[in-house]
């Protein structure tokens, strides 16, 4: 069976040109994915820069074979943008441009030889695609299945371009594999028509789990702190009890002194700024997702540690934040906080909090700005 190229040239463009729609019309309906636009101009310049020049509908001149593959540098600088924006980096024009700032210095020397501007084509195309597999892989914000499947993908296309580079400069024996060295075949058309839409539902279906992940974590996390929320907190601290296997666990449970006094005498805003600011000390002394607000100016965390070392943690997290909060938005408020622990062994997390709360109550009673030790162990 033969493949017409031009057939399936004209395909293959027209279907990039679909799924870059696709891709900018995703992000109207989501903007907070900004990489979809990046992606989306990426596939909708393609058949601008590939069209004449590929399928061999005009006259290959010096101007064409300039611009249309000075066009494809751009593309691929644009995909590499859309990768950072992914990672939640700013894309910089830098970024966008250097594989076109090397084809316009390298043009002068190479135009006349096929051989020489495929290399630096090719070169240009899997730097960048090196670069946007490494973007994906070295910055990932959160851990997305379809995220390694989008890194094997530009991998490919990297040992693709290497490959086509190479041939130029070893030739087989195979006209199949030959082919693949020309401006364009039905070989080449055929690998695209199916690599393309693969490479662009990959980028659907990252921005798609990012999105869900963004919103599980928004059901998980305090909006005005941003550190875990009550549901996060059973949740991770169940989780923790778990895995100890019967090693001793310590929730230390903490309560804002004389936060309703603050409230009232300076203001809302200096109240949000205290919880915000105790949550900061919070994420500074212990591990992640080891604590969370419980709610009001109730907090907890829940440690794989035994009494003696949770006590001296408790304590170095009061003088922390009696510290940091003598002064809040240019108000004098020295606010404080007590703490109450308890230790257990084969507890659950409610038995842990019951103790610790009787302990926090003692706290409270004996002068406030104090840490104090569950007498029993919680069961």
């Amino acid at each position: 069976m033969s493949l017409d190229p031009v057939t399936l040239g004209v395909a293959y463009l027209t279907l990039t040109g679909v799924l870059g729609l696709l891709l900018l019309f995703s992000w109207l309906l989501n903007r907070s994915v900004q990489a979809l636009a990046w992606w989306g101009m990426a596939f909708c310049l393609v058949p601008f820069g590939m069209g004449l020049v590929s399928l061999g509908l005009t006259r290959t001149d010096t101007f064409i074979l300039f611009t249309s593959n000075g066009l494809m540098a751009v593309v691929y600088g644009i995909l590499y943008s859309g990768c950072r924006a992914f990672n939640g980096r700013s894309p910089t024009v830098p970024a966008i441009l250097s594989g076109l700032a090397v084809w316009v210095l390298a043009f002068p020397v190479i135009y006349e030889s096929f051989e020489a501007r495929l290399i630096v084509a090719s070169g240009i195309s899997g730097a960048y695609a090196f670069l946007s597999g490494w973007e994906l892989w070295r910055h990932a914000r959160q851990k997305l299945v379809s995220r390694q499947v989008a890194i094997v993908l530009l991998g490919l296309m990297v040992a693709f371009h290497a490959f086509r580079s190479g041939l130029v400069l070893h030739r087989t024996d195979s006209e199949w594999v030959n082919a693949l060295t020309m401006r364009w075949s039905a070989n080449m058309g055929l690998f695209l028509l199916l690599f393309t839409p693969a490479l662009a539902f990959v980028f659907l279906s990252m921005a798609k789990e990012q999105v869900e992940y963004g919103h599980k974590q928004a059901a998980l996390s305090d909006p005005l702190t941003g550190i875990p929320n009550r549901r996060a907190v059973f949740r991770n601290a169940a989780e923790l009890l778990r895995r100890l296997e019967g090693r001793p666990a310590t929730c230390l449970l903490f309560d804002l002194d004389n936060f309703k006094r603050i409230n009232d005498s300076h203001g809302h805003e200096v109240g949000d700024h205290i919880l915000t600011l105790f949550g900061q000390v919070l994420a500074a002394h212990l591990p992640e997702g080891a604590f969370g607000r419980m709610g009001g100016e109730e907090f907890v965390a829940v440690l794989p540690l035994p009494r003696h070392r949770a006590e001296g943690l408790a304590d170095e997290i009061r003088r922390a934040f009696a510290e940091a909060a003598r002064t809040v938005l240019g108000h004098q408020v020295a606010a404080t906080v007590s703490i109450g622990c308890a230790t257990g062994t084969n507890a659950t997390v409610e038995a842990l909090i019951r103790e610790a709360d009787r302990a926090l109550y003692q706290a409270k009673a004996s002068g406030r700005n104090a840490v104090v030790m569950a007498q029993r162990a919680a069961e």
